[in-house]
């Protein structure tokens, strides 16, 4: 997790100087919330639960990690 936060402005300077930087300083102060209200009313969806989705992740990866062993 960050520690510190850099102002926008030394971000954007910086990115002149460093090309990994560009793309980041492009999305600075850029709104970059999401919604899956449509999803849920155009399609009826329900997402899965916080909980559920971390098991079936944990389940995924031992599968992955199970067929890299073989």
């Amino acid at each position: 997790m960050p520690k510190r936060e850099l102002p926008n402005s030394i971000v954007r300077v910086a990115a002149i100087f460093n090309p990994k930087l560009r793309m980041i300083a492009t999305l600075l102060g850029k709104d970059m919330s999401t919604s899956n209200q449509k999803s849920k009313r155009i399609l009826g969806w329900t997402p899965r639960s916080a909980e559920e989705a971390i098991i079936a992740t944990g389940k995924s990866m031992m599968k992955v990690i199970k067929g890299q062993m073989k």
